[in-house]
């Protein structure tokens, strides 16, 4: 089988950790048989075409470098969105560019089908399949459905963008729920989580930190003021405990002068950017993994924090009760301050249940996320695309 990947987010070089679990989907895909190329966004620096584990990559420019500045914000095309009038300019020129390149790559590579990831990539394929006249299975991450049908115009291209798939895949139930608001079958919507790799992200035989860990981009539906809020009533109760927050975003700064405000920027570390080799570090030296989202279509640190044997705190929203399920870690209503440090202060305090939650949470990690077993699910439906072609 030869399957295209089309996608906004991708990894611009090597340690590059965005959109990283789609170049793992591409690998995975690749070991379960598959024939795989990408095409993916272009941005300054990163390589126009490259070959990888076997793997062809197109990246192909939309503008002169100084312009293209889609993928500048972490938080992804929804905020850097909202924040630039600039990047709105540049939506219809890579829009074209995307475009042309699926239909060209498709043709040219003679592909049987066409992996589409976001609504975005899902909404230009759409548009070249005359072109390239190949089946479309969409893959909705969640940003799309959640943030981008809230701007100007969003809903109506997320329809449109939909309509174009012949199957789409969903990351948890609530994603499917939610893209069944914009038309499509709820029969014709798959459940397919991202995966992880298990044998990266692994646990560690060593004493663990108290410490609280947060990972990922530091925006608004993140969540993170919550936790802070949480840290001021945790240190109360364990004075010991650190803080570590790894990622990037618009809202750093002010989250650093929260941190302050509420006196406890001596126990809270703000890392930035970090590699997932980085990233797996700190996982393996926290006791809990908190993931306090306001929103979420599944969250993969949390896949990583399962396969490090870190129990997790999340907020009941979206696909994260998807993940952390009754003996891996806690739910907790989402900005809610209180019950995140009630929750967080309970796996801090009893050694014994947080045992049983790490031995649990590796091995759902390995019973339900690996790649091997994504892929074969996701090679699964692509046949059946094929078949019903």
């Amino acid at each position: 089988m030869r399957v295209l990947i089309a996608t906004t987010a991708f990894p611009r070089w090597s340690g590059d950790i965005h959109g990283v679990f789609v170049w793992e989907a591409a690998r995975a895909l690749r070991e379960a048989g598959a024939q795989v190329s990408v095409v993916a966004m272009h941005a300054p620096g990163s390589a126009r075409h490259e070959w990888l584990d076997g793997i062809e990559i197109f990246r192909p420019p939309y503008l002169p470098e100084r312009w293209e500045i889609m993928r500048k914000e972490t938080g992804g095309i929804p905020v850097i969105w909202r924040k630039s009038k600039l990047a709105r300019l540049t939506l219809a020129p890579f829009a074209l560019r995307h475009t042309l390149a699926i239909a060209h790559i498709a043709r040219r590579n003679r592909v049987d089908l066409i992996h589409a990831n976001w609504t975005l990539s899902t909404l230009t394929a759409g548009l070249g399949k005359s072109i390239h006249r190949k089946p479309i299975v969409a893959t909705v991450q969640g940003s799309d459905i959640y943030q981008g049908s809230r701007v100007a115009g969003g809903a109506r291209l997320t329809r449109l963008a939909l309509s174009a798939a012949n199957t789409v895949i969903a990351l948890s139930q609530s994603l499917r729920e939610a893209t069944a608001q914009f038309g499509v079958p709820i029969n014709n919507i798959e459940v397919i989580p991202n995966g992880v790799d298990v044998g990266r992200f692994v646990p560690v035989e060593h004493e663990r930190d108290c410490m609280v860990l947060f990972a990922g981009s530091l925006i608004e539906r993140k969540g993170v003021r919550f936790l802070l809020a949480a840290a001021a009533r945790i240190v109360k109760v364990v004075p010991d405990c650190r803080f570590v927050i790894a990622g990037d975003g618009m809202q750093r700064e002010a989250l650093m002068q929260l941190a302050e405000q509420l006196g406890v920027a001596g126990c809270v570390q703000f890392l930035g950017e970090q590699t997932q080799d980085q990233l797996r570090g700190w996982m393996q030296r926290a006791w809990v993994f908190v993931l306090p989202s306001l929103e979420e279509g599944l969250g993969v640190v949390l896949l990583e924090a399962l396969a490090c044997g870190t129990p997790c705190v999340g907020s009941r929203v979206g696909g994260i009760p998807d993940v952390v399920v009754p003996g891996t870690g806690l739910l907790v209503p989402p900005a809610n301050d209180a019950a995140l440090a009630d929750a967080i202060v309970q796996l801090l305090q009893n050694p014994t249940q947080w045992q049983a939650l790490s031995t649990a949470a590796r091995q759902r990690a390995l019973d339900y996320y690996s790649w091997p077993i994504i892929a074969a699910q996701l090679m699964q439906v692509f046949e059946k695309v094929l078949a019903g072609r």
